[in-house]
């Protein structure tokens, strides 16, 4: 029985083309390819029996719609079709793609590039339209050996080449400038089917290898054999073999070109039992063919698992990410096929790009959605993320827990939360009070609990959050680990809250307690705003704590020292200074030399003249020099004199003054 290569037939590039093609049929109009849509002309003959036409350019095609073939175009025929209002269907393949983008890229940064390809072949055409001019094709180390010199040098590949040869031709290139990027763009999938297909090589005595002749990676792959020693055939279909090629006792291989379709391959299959059998001995014929039978029907279940019908719809199955584009991710998924997820199925908060998402070599877990006939596998991670994440929400809402979650956008009555799966949180449930402004949320990650769920609801939101709920529940487990842990004689950090008449509400851990007016500043504080604002952060001292009606007092002037306390460090008996009267009385006037430090200017201080009252010579809010007599620290008295700084003081009267203070009125 022949042994088939573990990667062999249809790429997801050529099957991507396929379906594009296919659901074309739905629309009305003309439909034509540019060029044959792949390198097969069974599948051209195909497509032309359900009236997709291929033609050689822009020029044959009339209105109705033209699909671009998987081996991609120049960029500006795409611009001349629209032009013309032929609708464009692009079936470039992804990998393709990203060579046509690199090249691009590399030109505008002002490397010239250099493609490793077949100059004729329609991919290397597409990608030097990407390339802009002065862009070269190297089929050869010959070729690679001629190049001129250049400061930078762009180096990529056809996808379908040898990557051993395209790595052989760039190290030959690495000389010829003095900057050098090379980028292996050879197909991930093309590079598969050659391992593959080496050994297979090892293992038999004939290859056949399946695909037009037309076919780059076909012909490639006939090299690979060729090149392990091993007598290779190169058929384009079941009739092109020969019995001749395969006496009896031989072992065969085969595997099959990117562009290949499975119905082609398992036609030569078929054909290959068919030898065996007719090469059989009479007497052993019958047991040969029951043997070829049973081994056909194995391999046909072999094949049709390695290209994704084992993978079955709905079972989930990990996959290593190995193309990214906007719209879909290609996925390796472990066979002979790879699946596609597109962008709708990537996750489960709306996204302008699947980069956003995933990269190249993730491992990631999908789950299956369907297996197209043309060997497409449809996947979707969005749908294992969500089950994973409403089992973990399930597990939350039994458990009466809280989750984190971002908000994504507003709705009609609330906001939409990405917790693991998009849930809704009500406007009357995102915050304690009314919320006059529910933007002011979008972006924000915010603690929300869940208080309703079904995860069978197929209409309306599975999950339903409260905001308001968590606060509440938070703010009760602060509350009672507040009281536990709050003592007089605390110093404790606090966010000031609100502001009254009377003093500052001060947030201390999930509670607020009041700092009253007179304990602020050692100085007298008209009004609460003029020496903090709502949100300030600061230091505050407990010092007094009730539990039984929930009270807890603060004070700031505790933990601030007294200007008094350092009074001596800034004023000396003697000196001069400017201070504001802030108020008089029928004994003298007092004198603020900064908050909280005020002297008294006795009346008989105040001028050389004798007067009735203060009023007479100062009033209050005037800036006056005084000179200092004497400082008290201890008492918080300092001795002022206006009258000094006019003639000479009077010792006695100093003393008999200080000694007087606070006795009621001073003696005249």
């Amino acid at each position: 029985m022949p042994l088939l290569a573990e990667h062999a037939g249809f790429c997801q590039g050529v099957k991507r083309a396929l379906q594009l093609a296919c659901d074309s049929q739905v629309e009305s109009g003309t439909r034509y390819t540019l060029g044959p849509l792949v390198h097969n002309d069974l599948v051209v003959d195909y497509l032309a029996r359900r009236g997709i036409t291929a033609v050689d350019s822009v020029d044959e095609v009339t209105g109705g719609t033209v699909i671009i073939r998987s081996h991609g175009v120049p960029p500006h025929i795409i611009t001349e079709a629209q032009s013309r209002g032929i609708k464009v269907i692009d079936a470039t393949c992804p990998l393709v793609r990203r060579v046509q983008l690199l090249a691009s890229r590399l030109a505008l940064e002002g490397y010239r590039v250099v493609v490793f390809g077949d100059i004729s072949h329609p991919e290397v055409t597409g990608i030097l339209g990407w390339a802009g001019e002065g862009a070269t094709v190297i089929a050869s180390l010959a070729e690679a050996r001629e190049l001129s010199r250049t400061s930078k040098l762009g180096i990529l590949s056809q996808t379908t080449k040898n990557q051993e040869e395209f790595y052989a031709v760039a190290t030959e290139l690495l000389p010829k400038a003095s900057e050098v990027r090379v980028f292996n763009t050879v197909c991930d999938a093309t590079r598969k089917r050659q391992e593959a297909a080496r050994e297979v090589c090892r293992q038999v005595d004939v290859m056949v290898v399946i695909g037009d002749h037309k076919s780059s990676n076909t012909n490639t792959l006939t090299k690979v054999c060729q090149g392990t020693g091993v007598k290779t055939y190169q058929v384009e279909k079941a009739a092109d073999l020969r019995p001749e090629w395969f006496p009896a006792g031989i072992r065969i291989g085969v595997t099959a070109g990117a562009s290949t379709p499975d119905w082609i391959i398992k036609e030569v299959l078929d054909k290959m039992v068919e030898f065996e059998e007719n090469v059989a001995s009479n007497e052993v014929r019958e047991e040969a063919h029951e043997s070829s039978e049973q081994s056909f029907v194995e391999m046909e279940a072999e094949m049709a698992e390695s290209l994704g019908k084992g993978t079955e719809r709905g079972s989930v199955v990990k996959g290593v990410v190995i193309q990214v584009s906007d719209t879909e991710v290609m996925v390796d998924v472990g066979g002979k096929s790879e699946g596609i997820i597109p962008l709708r199925e990537l996750s489960v908060r709306e996204v302008e790009s699947a980069r956003e998402v995933v990269k190249v070599g993730d491992e990631i877990e999908v789950y299956v959605l369907r297996w197209d006939d043309d060997g497409t596998i449809l996947l979707s991670k969005k749908r294992v993320d969500m089950k994973k994440a409403l089992d973990h929400l399930e597990e939350v809402f039994r458990e009466g827990g809280t989750v984190s979650g971002t908000v994504v956008k507003t709705v009609k009555g609330g906001l939409l939360v990405d917790i693991g799966v998009v849930a809704f949180l009500p406007a009357s449930h995102v915050d304690e009070g009314f919320v006059r402004n529910l933007e002011d949320y979008v972006g924000q990650e915010v603690q929300v609990k869940i208080i309703e769920f079904n995860r069978n609801k197929r209409r309306g939101s599975q999950v339903v959050v409260s905001r308001k709920e968590a606060l509440l529940e938070e703010r009760e487990k602060q509350r009672a680990e507040f009281w536990a842990s709050i003592e007089e004689g605390q110093i404790r950090t606090g966010k000031v809250k609100r502001l009254t008449d009377y003093g500052a509400f001060i947030d201390i851990g999930g509670f607020e307690g009041l700092l009253h007016i007179s304990e602020m500043a050692h100085a007298r504080v008209e009004h609460p705003a003029d020496v903090m604002s709502e949100g300030d952060v600061i230091d505050v001292y407990v010092l007094g704590v009730d539990r039984d009606k929930e009270r807890v007092s603060l004070s700031r002037k505790k933990i601030v020292k007294s200007p008094w306390e350092t009074v001596l460090e800034r004023y000396h008996e003697g000196e001069v200074v400017t201070g504001k009267v802030v108020r008089t009385a029928p004994f003298g006037a007092f004198v603020e030399l900064e908050p909280g430090v005020d002297g008294l200017v006795h009346i008989s201080q105040l001028s050389r003249r004798r007067i009735e009252k203060p009023e007479d010579v100062v009033e209050v809010g005037e800036q006056i020099k005084v000179k200092i007599l004497g400082i008290d620290p201890q008492e918080k008295r300092i001795a002022l004199s206006v009258k000094e700084l006019q003639e000479g003081a009077d010792p006695e009267f100093t003393r008999e003054f200080l000694e007087n203070q606070g006795q009621g009125e001073p003696p005249e």
